[in-house]
């Protein structure tokens, strides 16, 4: 049975980013590991816990599948270093926590998409 707030009660339960795109999964790095895919879109929503929290869409390069992911402070700036837009293919890396950290470690790697050559 469809539920038509389904997309809404994840947003209030803090378990997904606001999306247009139907059939987005929220992503959880400690739960499924690394994103690699292409960049579909950024977003942010207000939580009201832990304020504005900005995420990123992909769409996977394995599965095709659209996933929603929030972005630490550390994944946005490596962003907006590398200037990263949307088409553009991405590679974030998660490792976790060391012992008596207080943040998870990622990877981030962005590559320009290129117009195929003939």
């Amino acid at each position: 049975m469809f539920d038509k707030f389904e997309r809404l009660r994840a947003i209030e339960a803090g378990q997904a980013a606001p999306s247009s795109a139907q059939n987005v999964k929220f992503w959880s790095f400690e739960r499924d590991g690394n994103i690699m895919g292409t960049i579909t879109g950024f977003n942010s929503l207000m939580h009201p816990l832990y304020g504005e929290q900005h995420t990123i869409t992909v769409r996977l390069a394995e599965s095709d599948e659209l996933v929603s992911a929030f972005l630490t402070g550390w994944l946005q700036e490596g962003m907006r270093r590398q200037q990263a837009t949307v088409g553009d293919l991405i590679l974030i890396q998660f490792f976790g926590r060391l012992a008596g950290e207080r943040f998870n470690r990622f990877n981030l790697e962005i590559q320009k998409d290129q117009p195929e050559m003939f």
